[in-house]
């Protein structure tokens, strides 16, 4: 059998391996045109805002003072734990300022849906409005008796955040402040602006926040040797957010939050001046590589469908944030980068099998600890 091809076959086939080599760039700029017109709706207006602001501020004070009433009486409260380990406590006050939050929004909103911290999975399809709560971030803190907590409330609308109220304990008359926004409207510690720190790179005489691996998960360039800063640990993402929005600290970082942390501190810190990036994890070759892709937030779910997004999917959302003055962060991430996969599950394996082996108390650590004992009793 005598097979016979048309003179042009070979140009035929270039021109078909060309179209398919076109196609997966089609869909990619179909998908982002889809994306665009899902959530190009316009924001809602002004007034709108407005009455969701001053509400968010009202009802975040007297949540504040829900949690001020049970740390005057920490002892007695009842706490659980959410893991095995013992690790995430929640107390009564938790509930009891959610319970508040919640029976106070459904009120006076509603049509609008509401994601706590402290809820069970919710599968039902989430409002265009959605009010975020963390009735008590910094649990720990509030139990041990330090007063550095936070009371978060972010409003999302079709995923863009457009309002906030942040309680923190503060000296002040009534025992804290309320850091509020609205998109648009600016960023207040009550009735005063704020803004984020006026600076064109870091500097290391000012306060820092940063996680505790921070160190194991980057590396900083030369640049920013002698300028990180000075580094603090809160033990609340909410609280550190404020921070950043109240131009207390220059910048913060963290590494995967959940939804309720960041809500609330994301708007405050936009509408004090400053940026957000949220970080795009990208694995390497075989793993043994990590890096990550720092862009600025618009939204926290871009691409939103209304009557497609569950509230799961909102419970699900974790991504690192980095927080701060834009001129700050642009000369932060420019120095910034990755450490080796390989080395830091080296180091962690290292570490669990110190742990599991125990300390060793050898007689030269026995005669040492002793030595340290008696200098102490002099001291």
């Amino acid at each position: 059998m005598v097979f016979a091809f048309h003179p042009d076959g070979s140009q035929l086939i270039r021109k078909l391996a060309f179209l398919a080599a076109l196609l997966p760039v089609i869909r990619f700029f179909i998908s982002k045109a889809r994306e665009q017109l899902e959530s190009g709706h316009a924001l809602p207006d002004n007034a709108t805002l407005v009455e969701i602001e001053s509400h968010a501020v009202e009802i975040a004070r007297a949540a504040g003072a829900i949690l001020a009433r049970n740390f005057a009486n920490v002892a007695s409260l009842k706490v659980e734990y959410k893991d095995d380990k013992e690790s995430d406590p929640v107390t009564n006050a938790d509930k009891e300022a959610q319970d508040y939050l919640k029976e106070a929004i459904a009120r006076r909103f509603p049509d609008h849906g509401i994601l706590g911290e402290e809820d069970e999975v919710d599968e039902s399809v989430a409002h265009d409005f959605v009010w975020v709560l963390d009735p008590l971030d910094g649990t720990r803190n509030f139990l041990s008796g330090l007063p550095l907590y936070a009371c978060s409330i972010g409003v999302m609308y079709r995923g863009v955040p457009v309002a906030a109220a942040v309680f923190l304990p503060w000296p002040k008359d009534g025992g804290g402040i309320v850091l509020h926004a609205r998109k648009g409207g600016g960023a207040f510690a009550d009735t005063e602006p704020i803004s984020v720190i006026k600076a064109t790179e870091p500097k290391g005489n000012r306060l820092v926040t940063l996680p505790g691996g921070f160190g194991g998960m980057f590396r900083l360039g030369k640049p920013m040797h002698g300028k990180v800063g000075e580094v603090r640990m809160t033990g609340s993402i909410a609280y550190e957010l404020a921070m950043v929005a109240k131009g207390v600290t220059q910048y913060t970082m963290t590494t995967s939050p959940f939804l309720w942390d960041a809500a609330g501190g994301v708007l405050l810190v936009l509408e004090a001046g400053g940026q957000v990036l949220v970080g795009e994890r990208r694995k390497g070759v075989f793993g043994l590589t990590e890096s990550t892709r720092w862009t600025p937030l618009q939204s926290f779910f871009p691409g939103w469908r209304s009557g497609r997004i569950k509230m799961s999917e909102l419970r699900k959302w974790r991504k690192p944030l980095f927080l701060g003055n834009p001129d700050v962060l642009s000369y932060v991430t420019s120095n910034l980068s990755g450490r080796p996969m390989l080395r830091r599950k080296a180091v962690r394996w290292v570490r669990r099998a110190v742990r599991k082996k125990g300390p060793r108390n050898t007689d030269s650590q026995t005669k040492m600890e002793g030595k340290n004992h008696a200098s102490q009793d002099q001291d």
